[in-house]
Parts: structure tokens; C-alpha cells; sequence
């Protein structure tokens, strides 16, 4: 992306985070997300982020400030010795203190937000989380065109899977070659999640029964995983015949993110699996047909909801024992974005919204079936972005 299309791309972002924390009246923000701070300033370095309710932000460093001067557009980088220093780099670039400071209290360390107290004692601090969540839920052009091709990195990956399969005897084998392939495609070999407690690498990749074995996971699938320490997605068990092969990879590009499930098998699955992968493509392609610009998102959750239970597999839609509560989830530099398809949401669709539609149903003890496509919503409606065929592979 050319030099003065990152400035613009940059100041677009910076102006309606502004207009946001300038409508609660918050004088400035200090952001230290790492993909708050990404995407405002342009830069992954440690640092800390100045964003003053009007005029430029103030980018302070800790390390790398030659990386930061190298990568950030914002035009006053400063180093940042310690964190005693901020009250009087911000008085110094702002000409006073804030009166009324905007923090992510969502994601925040308890030890950094008595810090910042103490920093500011005669501040009042106030969680500036949500908006700027709701300000990262509606992607310019420029990301949905690097999502786009993470779409395509997807689908790449997806055409190769029968190949891997050949190699592979236990999840792990599979999952090796897949990490591997889009290592060698650019993926970074991470996946950022915002939610606490919540890691990601890449995905999932299970077989029959392991794929139905609950866990931690916030989705609706778990896994076996390599013991107590992480346990879901791929462990050591083997690959079977006429089993569900669940494979739910994200790929990534320039940090921007694409979620994508497909199933495969190898030898045929039974009929109660490809009933219920059929009933899970009827669910995604009534979402994406009433998934407008204006319309409710737990509206569609419950249209969701309904085309389950009328298929009478309201038990194992969206996970088994316990179901999770939506069936879609925002993505763009996180994984777990806004917007959620869920029970209750009262989010209003827009276009520029980014979402990962994966109705899937589990079958206790044998496996899983479903599907997970990208979408962005558009002024027509919702556009598919991955491209593999959604039906169930045979190998």
C-alpha cells in the first residue's frame, strides 16, 4: 500500500475514533492494544497511543522507535523512557492533562489501570472499549480487500487438504502440513483474539469422535488437543475412514484475518452426517438472504435458531453439551469481532460489517459437521468471499 494511501487510510480511522470519544466527552484516549494500536497508528511496536479528542495523536514508544518512525504515518513519535513519562509527554503535546481519559478497559491489565491511576489522580477514567470496537465493526475498502485475500489463501490451503490427507495419519500430521502451507503463503502464524484468556494459532482440525469432545473453546467445536495444557483442536489421535475430517482454519493476511470451515472424509459418511451438513447450508444461505443492511443480526440468529429445530437438531446446533449463543462472529485484525449474530443482539447490520457465518452441529461421540463461510455485509446484501465448494469433501 503506497505511503500517502496508509496517511489517508490512517487519518480516516483517527477522525471517526474522535468523533466517537468527542460525542462521550472524553478528552483523548491512550490505547495499547496491539491491534487498537495497529490500527490507529499504523505500527505494532510497544507503545502507547495518544489520541486526543481533536488535532494529531501522539505515538510514544518504548520499543522499537526506529521500527515505529519506519512503519507509523502519525507525525509525532516520541520515545517513552517509563510510564511516569505520559502525564507530561501528553500535558506537553496537548498543552494540559485530560480531564477525562479514555482507557480499553476490556482488555487492560488490572496493574496498568492502578498505574494509570496513580499517573492521573485527578482524572476520571472511563472505557473507551466500545467505541472503539464499534469503529474497527465497519471495514474501509483497503481491509476488505486484504480480507479478501485471506479468503483466497483459504481457499488455496482447502484445495490442498485431499492432498495432506494421503500423508497424514493423526490430526497433528494434518494439521503440520496445513500451518506449514500457509506459513509458506505469508500467513504470520498467528491469529489475534481480543477476548481474554482466549488464544488462537490458527484453528481446528479434528476427527470423528474428537471432534464432538467439548472444551474451553468460546466456538462450538473443541477437540482433544495435546493434553491439560491445550486442550482443543488437533491432537494425536488418527485420521479414519467414513469419518467427519473437520477442518477450521483462518488465514491471514497483512494481519487481516478470513475464518473457513469445510468438512472432508475419507471413504463415505453416513446419511445423518450429510443430512445435517445440508440442513447447516440451508441455515448459512437463509442468513445470507435476509443479511441486510437495516436488519437486526438476533433476528437472524433466531431465523438461525428456527431452521434447526424445525430439522429437529436443536441438540448439537452450535455445540453440544453446552451451545454457544451466536452463529456468526465480527473478523478483521481479531478473530472476535464485532459484529456477533446472536441471541439477543440488538446490532443493526450496516454495509462494510465483516463476519464469519459457521452453523455447525455436533454429533456426541462421532463427530461434526457444518460450515463456515466470510462474508461482507454490502449494500445488496451479505457477499461470500471464500470460494472452495461448501459441500462435503470426499477423498
Amino acid at each position: 500500500m503506497p505511503r500517502s494511501s496508509i496517511i489517508e487510510e490512517i487519518r480516516h480511522r483517527l477522525k471517526r475514533f474522535q468523533d466517537r470519544i468527542t460525542a462521550q466527552e472524553v478528552d483523548g484516549a491512550i490505547l495499547v492494544q496491539k491491534t487498537d494500536l495497529y490500527y490507529l497508528s499504523g505500527t505494532d511496536q510497544d507503545a502507547h497511543l495518544w489520541v486526543p479528542h481533536s488535532d494529531a495523536p501522539l505515538l510514544m514508544v518504548r520499543k522499537s522507535l526506529e521500527r515505529a518512525i519506519e512503519h507509523s504515518p502519525v507525525e509525532k513519535i516520541v520515545p517513552l523512557p517509563g510510564f511516569s513519562q505520559l502525564p507530561e509527554l501528553i500535558r506537553k503535546h496537548t498543552g494540559r492533562l485530560p480531564r477525562r481519559l479514555g482507557l480499553e478497559l476490556d482488555i487492560l491489565p488490572a496493574a496498568f489501570y492502578k498505574t494509570y491511576q496513580e499517573l492521573f489522580p485527578d482524572t476520571q477514567i472511563v472505557d473507551i472499549s466500545p467505541l472503539i470496537r464499534s469503529v474497527r465493526m465497519i471495514k474501509s475498502a483497503y481491509e476488505i480487500s486484504c480480507i479478501t485475500k485471506a479468503a483466497e489463501m483459504a481457499d488455496s490451503m482447502y484445495e490442498k487438504i485431499p492432498e495432506f490427507l494421503e500423508e497424514a495419519e493423526r490430526e497433528i500430521d494434518l494439521a503440520a502440513r496445513v500451518e506449514a502451507f500457509y506459513r509458506s503463503m505469508g500467513h504470520p502464524g498467528i491469529v489475534r483474539t481480543r477476548g481474554f484468556n482466549m488464544e488462537c494459532l490458527y484453528g481446528q482440525i479434528m476427527s470423528g469422535k474428537s471432534g464432538a469432545v467439548p472444551s474451553n473453546s468460546p466456538g462450538p467445536t473443541g477437540g482433544e488437543g495435546l493434553g491439560p495444557f491445550c486442550s482443543q483442536s488437533a491432537g494425536k489421535g488418527g485420521i479414519g475412514l467414513h469419518e467427519p475430517i473437520y477442518v477450521d482454519y483462518a488465514s491471514n493476511v497483512e494481519g487481516y484475518i478470513a475464518d473457513q470451515t469445510r468438512i472432508f472424509s475419507r471413504g463415505t459418511l453416513s446419511d445423518k452426517f450429510h443430512r445435517a451438513h445440508d440442513v447447516m447450508l440451508e441455515i448459512q444461505d437463509a442468513v445470507v438472504e435476509k443479511g441486510r443492511p437495516g436488519v437486526i443480526a438476533g433476528d437472524l440468529y433466531d431465523l438461525a435458531r428456527k431452521i434447526a429445530e424445525r430439522a429437529g437438531l436443536e441438540v448439537g446446533f452450535m455445540g453440544y453439551p453446552e451451545p454457544v449463543p451466536f452463529v456468526a462472529h465480527g473478523v478483521g485484525l481479531d478473530i472476535d469481532e464485532w459484529p456477533i449474530i446472536g441471541r439477543d443482539s440488538q446490532t443493526v447490520l450496516e454495509e462494510g460489517m465483516v463476519m464469519a457465518l459457521e452453523p455447525k452441529f455436533v454429533f456426541p461421540g462421532e463427530g461434526v459437521v457444518g460450515i463456515e463461510n466470510t462474508f461482507v455485509v454490502t449494500a445488496h446484501g451479505m457477499k461470500k468471499l471464500n470460494r472452495f465448494p461448501d459441500a462435503i469433501c470426499t477423498c
